[in-house]
């Protein structure tokens, strides 16, 4: 998943920014979710390049090797005790993060860039990804020192029994119907039209409410599904909806967020999918609805 994933990567990196990867000969087994270890990667990649912004000599260094937990380690995560971790480390030579920032800076919504460049999500996501694996995430950082996140994922102690995730056979599959994946989140577009696409469905995009309108209203006899992030600039995604509703009453809608599906007011009676996406809890729910 790493190869394929940094393969990925480089494709999407301006080639200003140099890269260096360290990667270890031996072979990591995890028992997880690709989906969301490929976010969680894509997220940490595309913050290093927002910070290297500027920077004469950008770079970002990717290595992954294993981890044995130290008396240091064990004693602040106790859950560590007795494991051997995979150990994902992204580094940039940026402009650091002030320490004010650093204990905030995977809660939802938080974010150090400028108004517009960034929701807050994407670490909080990143966050919620690898405790999903009962991992853990570490931040090194300070001004003007560039910055280092840290990803342990336990490693499985038999390679038998490492690769219990979802699988594309088992997700359930589409019939080439089309769906609109609306999300100002470039990542999240990739992301979601390559799951979308590997699933069997044709995928449409569009970057903000008001373009989906649009794109819905040009193509309402061709687009089956639409799934909205519900925290977009221009015009959310509850917005949107209702206005795809008076283009076609029965449009079927899928809501996609970031944060607890519990937060969200008035929409009890709607489809809710948390963001990072897990492929069979999108390939049961798109199956589902497209049903309906």
């Amino acid at each position: 998943m790493f190869a394929e994933t940094t393969r990925l990567l480089y494709s999407t990196i301006p080639e200003t920014i140099k890269i260096y990867q360290d990667t270890c000969d031996d072979e990591l087994f995890i028992n997880g979710d690709s989906s969301l270890l490929h976010q969680v990667m894509m997220n940490l990649v595309g913050n290093a390049c927002d910070a290297v912004e500027g920077v004469d000599e950008p770079l970002i260094k990717l290595k992954l090797d294993v981890y044995q937990p130290d008396r240091v380690f064990a004693a602040s995560y106790p859950d560590a005790e007795g494991k051997v971790f995979a150990h994902l480390s992204v580094e940039d030579n940026g402009y650091g993060i002030l320490e004010d920032d650093i204990e905030h800076i995977f809660e939802p919504f938080y974010t150090t860039k400028e108004v517009g460049k960034g929701s807050g999500l994407g670490l909080s996501m990143v966050f919620g990804a690898v405790k999903t694996h009962d991992g853990f995430v570490q931040l090194e950082s300070s001004k003007d020192n560039g910055a280092i996140f840290h990803i342990y994922i336990p490693l499985e102690q038999s390679k038998k029994a490492a690769f219990n995730t979802p699988s594309m056979k088992q997700a359930s599959r589409g019939e080439g119907e089309v769906i609109l994946l609306v999300d100002d989140h470039p990542q999240i577009i990739e992301i979601g039209s390559k799951l979308l696409e590997s699933l069997g469905y044709q995928v449409m995009t569009a970057t903000n409410g008001q373009k989906a309108v649009e794109l819905f209203e040009a193509h309402v006899n061709e687009i089956d599904l639409v799934i909205l992030d519900v925290v977009m600039p221009v015009m959310s995604g509850d917005k949107a909806a209702q206005c795809i509703r008076k283009i076609k009453s029965n449009a079927r809608v899928i809501f996609a967020t970031g944060y607890d599906k519990n937060m969200l007011k008035g929409m009890k009676d709607e489809d809710v999918i948390s963001k990072p996406f897990r492929i069979n809890d999108m390939s049961e729910l798109v199956k589902r609805k497209l049903g309906s």
